[in-house]
This record gives C-alpha cells, sequence and structure tokens, in this order.
C-alpha cells in the first residue's frame, strides 16, 4: 500500500475523553496511601517548578516514579489490564464513539492509520482493545527501571513522533493529521491535512498561525 496514504490520530483529548496516562496514574497514587503521602509532602518542594518552562515536568516524573516504586514490570501490565477493566466496569467512555467512526471510515476508504500518543503505550494499547479496535496500529510511550521505580524511557511526544513513527514503518509525510493540541505541529508540518478534535480557542489561533494549511475543526463525543 502506498505510503503516502498513511493517517496520523493522537490518542488523549483527541480519541479518549481525558488524560488516560494522568487518570492511570492518579489511580495508582491512591491505591497506596504511603505513596500518596509521599506525593503530597513533595509538594513545598515541587510546587515551584510548576512555574517554569524547563522544570514543569519534574513534579509529573517524581509522581510517575512514586506510583510505580517498587513494582516490576509484570506487575505494571497487571494494574493497567485491571485498571482498565475497572473503567468497563463503570461503564465509563474509552474511546470517543466519533473517533472509533472516523478511524474505521479512513480503514474502509484504503488508507493506513496509526496512533500516535505520549501515553503509556501499553495502558492506551488496553484501552484500544476493550473498545474492538485491536486492529489499530499504536505507538506510544515506554518506561524504564529506575531507583527501584520507573522513569520515561521514550517519550512519544510532539517532535519525538516523527522518528518513532518512522521507526514503526510509518515516515512522513502522512495524508493527515488528527489531534487536539499544539504539541504535535511537528507532526502537522508534515501532512496534507489537520484536524483538530475538540481543540481550546488558544490551540485553534497558534495552529492557524503556523500551518500553511487552515485546520478543520471537529466537535466530537
Amino acid at each position: 500500500m502506498n505510503i503516502m496514504q498513511t493517517i496520523v490520530f493522537d490518542f488523549d483529548h483527541t480519541l479518549t475523553p481525558t488524560d488516560s496516562s494522568e487518570r492511570f496514574f492518579r489511580w495508582l497514587l491512591k491505591r497506596s496511601p504511603w505513596r500518596s503521602a509521599l506525593v503530597l509532602v513533595s509538594i513545598p518542594f515541587f510546587a515551584p517548578l510548576l512555574l517554569g518552562k524547563n522544570t514543569r515536568t519534574l513534579p509529573v516524573k517524581f509522581a510517575v516514579w512514586t506510583a510505580t516504586l517498587g513494582r516490576s514490570d509484570d506487575a505494571l501490565s497487571a494494574l493497567v489490564k485491571e485498571h482498565v477493566a475497572e473503567i468497563v466496569a463503570r461503564r465509563q467512555s474509552l474511546i470517543l464513539q466519533d473517533g472509533i467512526r472516523q478511524l474505521n471510515h479512513h480503514l474502509a476508504q484504503g488508507h493506513r492509520v496509526v496512533v500516535a500518543t505520549g501515553s503509556l503505550e501499553e495502558l492506551a494499547r488496553e484501552l484500544l482493545d476493550q473498545s474492538g479496535l485491536a486492529h489499530i496500529p499504536l505507538v506510544g510511550s515506554s518506561l524504564k527501571p529506575f531507583m527501584w521505580g520507573m522513569a520515561a524511557h521514550q517519550h512519544c511526544y510532539g517532535h519525538r513522533k516523527i522518528p518513532m513513527l518512522t521507526e514503526r514503518g510509518y515516515p512522513p509525510p502522512w495524508v493527515a493529521t488528527y489531534t487536539d493540541h499544539e504539541c504535535d505541529l511537528p507532526v502537522m508540518r508534515q501532512s496534507a491535512a489537520c484536524f483538530l478534535v475538540n481543540p481550546r480557542p488558544k490551540t485553534v489561533r497558534i495552529i492557524a498561525d503556523e500551518l500553511s494549511i487552515a485546520p478543520e475543526v471537529l466537535s466530537w463525543r
């Protein structure tokens, strides 16, 4: 199939109603009182770091490390499945129905479709699988062991999506990109068309100023 027929979808807040990794790691912390306490006592130290552009990710990294402290890869995999099963049991939405329809529409048109996400790949995979989308290829972020916990390994975010997609066999240029956020501008610049899903007004302004093509705004449920 022609590589030019590839469609790239973002995941969180594009295909999903929430930030899936944030929800998962919050869930992990809430399950463990001592982990929650460790994050709480760190707030006075980490709160000022949220104000700096180059330091605001440090509190998030600490929370992820705390949530995974003492947990093996197998234990984390089991927790991913348990977490998604709980969401399903509560009958909460995993993937937006309009997103599912659009994915299947592109497949019916003969396009190659791939999801590229900053979310943990194993988590996003389980969410897609439980939504009847096991056939959709996925490129996501990964973790590695770090000081008895885990830290980011490959983060499929912003400009990093391009080499990670290329490595998996989905190099640019792409026919279209679906996203909700301006962080995907590097991907959009190498796409013939851009679709913004439930974007903030600020996102629409930034992308319209940066791109030579006008993005189409979509409202999905």
